[in-house]
């Protein structure tokens, strides 16, 4: 597979400090150069507006009651106030990233799943994660602070004559009588305190700053030109005359964040014949290099003796939509969205084990904001189609193919609404009836859906075939194991564990046991 041609994607570095405490400061100036800000002092949140292009990983948090704030993590991450966290449904809360005007640019993810904090009390520790439906990969998460950098927040003044800790909070809350309320703004306050509250559970102070509104938000300190989370906002005061910060930096919260916060280390492109040696293969992105591997299957339910093998570079900043025969020459092939400037393309194989020296072809354009449902004959004329979702609207879309390099010229088919609280699954044949149908999992819920295709009426009547599947990523359906019968290939995101849900070609619960064929994923 030929190497993707994109802007470089920005390296996030790699900065581990010794321990450092802040009375040592006291001698040659050192403390100025450890608080030195990369922003200008500003006033904010009340304050100034945040340049384009500043501050991306700052999220627009929409739920039910309205606009919070919160940061990017991690590429699936985003962590807010819990008290952001309470939508009518899942498909009514999505998060805005990279932008400064309220509602307008930067890119929307739908959210798939809400981690709350368990230490959540009265108030304090008032956190929550939401993992968005498909990863952020044209913005840099900003990092956790560490342990070892607690006394840039501790707000501890060694004497009079010293500053204040300082750091930069930014956020969507409007100050009382603002007349432009739709920026982003942010602020460089004094950390005036930090410790444990009336309940033991450690809090972050701040002067004069953020506003209601600004729930979620950051709190960022510097070190060695890095901005590094070390508070979330949980209050701020009517007059935005003071805040008070949840500790992310240290502590409990960061261990919870840790942990839920699982380090997956690929990103699952498809399951599909790709050599054409009649086993289901796997097709997965190793995230921390952005290389593309085949792990070549058996026709078995378990592990795989095969080895994997490269067959591709440069993939980061890549968003897969499926896998499958697009051009009809008898190879399987890769479409995918390039991120940075939303065309979709088509990556033909060569059933082989290795890089393909087929050329790209652009097939589409304008596909930022849609997220992939799966890839297959849907209207039953021969010719591989895609299903995606409007994340602005929730409407599904059918975008027909037809079975060649390049942009089909046909308008998409609206088929139905309100998807936006689903996460696809993928589009197979999964009860043999001909007809090619949609498994989606309804996020509210946790559970698994088979929604029957009908050419006519875009799905039939939909039954449940699972439950439980809160926290799992899919990888793709097909027959794994040879027996006739689609299969769902699946993570279990807290281990890592690739799991076979083996299926039986009904409407309904499948009734063969789950197999784990892979670890490490």
């Amino acid at each position: 597979m030929s190497q993707p041609k994109h802007p470089s994607a920005p390296s996030p570095r790699d900065v581990r400090p010794p321990r450092a405490r802040r009375l040592a400061a006291l001698t040659g100036g050192l403390l100025a150069a450890v608080l030195a800000l990369a922003a200008p002092a500003a006033h904010a949140v009340d304050g100034e507006p945040v340049p384009e292009g500043s501050l991306r990983f700052v999220a627009q948090v929409n739920h039910h009651y309205g606009p919070c704030s919160g940061s990017l993590i991690h590429p699936r991450w985003v962590i807010t106030a819990e008290h952001c966290s309470y939508p009518t449904s899942l498909g009514a809360m999505n998060v805005r990233l990279g932008n400064t005007t309220l509602n307008a640019g930067g890119e929307v993810r739908i959210v798939s799943r809400i981690i709350r904090n368990p230490f959540y009390t009265g108030g304090h520790n008032d956190l929550a994660l939401l993992e968005l439906d498909t990863p952020v990969t044209t913005i840099e998460p900003v990092r956790l602070a560490t342990p070892d950098l607690e006394p840039l927040w501790d707000g501890v003044q060694y004497s009079p004559f010293t500053p204040y800790d300082q750091g930069e909070i930014s956020g969507w809350g409007p100050a009382p009588g603002s007349t432009d309320w739709f920026r982003l703004k942010h602020k460089i306050v004094d950390i005036t305190s930090s410790g444990p509250d009336g309940k033991g559970i450690k809090s972050i102070e701040v002067g004069a700053g953020p506003c209601p509104g600004d729930s979620g938000g950051p709190l960022l300190v510097n070190w060695g030109g890095e901005q590094l989370l070390a508070g979330v906002t949980k209050a701020a005061s009517v007059s935005c005359g003071s805040g008070n910060y949840s500790e992310v930096g240290a502590g409990a919260n960061r261990s919870w964040i840790l942990a839920e916060m699982a380090k997956l280390p690929y990103t699952p492109f498809g399951v599909a014949d790709w050599d054409r040696d009649g086993h289901q293969d796997v097709i997965a992105r190793d995230d921390a290099r952005g290389d593309l591997w085949l792990y070549p299957g058996q026709s078995r339910r378990g592990y795989s003796g095969a080895a994997r093998v490269r067959i591709g570079n440069g993939w980061l900043g890549f968003t897969p939509f499926g896998i499958a025969d697009w051009d009809r020459d008898g190879h399987q092939d890769i479409v995918t969205r390039n991120d940075w400037t939303g065309d979709l393309w088509l990556y033909p194989g060569e059933s082989r084990r290795g890089y393909s020296g087929s050329v790209p072809v652009r097939i589409g354009e304008g596909w930022t904001g849609r997220t992939a449902f799966g890839t297959g004959d849907w209207n039953g004329d021969g010719h591989r189609d895609l299903l995606a979702r409007d994340d602005a609207t929730g409407v599904l879309w059918l975008h027909p193919g037809r079975s060649r390099r390049g942009s089909t010229g046909i308008a998409p088919v609206s088929l139905s609404a309100q998807w936006n609280h689903y996460s696809a699954y993928g589009v197979a044949d999964w009860d043999r009836d001909g007809f090619q149908d949609l498994i989606v999992r309804d996020n509210d819920t946790g559970n698994l859906w088979l929604h029957p295709g009908d050419p006519v009426r875009g799905t039939d009547t939909p039954s449940k075939i699972g439950n439980g599947w809160a926290g799992f990523t899919p990888f793709g359906i097909a027959d794994w194991d040879g027996d006739g019968h689609r299969d769902i290939v699946a993570r279990a995101d807290h281990s890592g564990d690739l799991w076979l849900y083996p299926g039986d070609s009904r409407r309904g619960y499948p009734s063969s046991p789950q197999v784990r064929i892979g670890n490490g994923w």
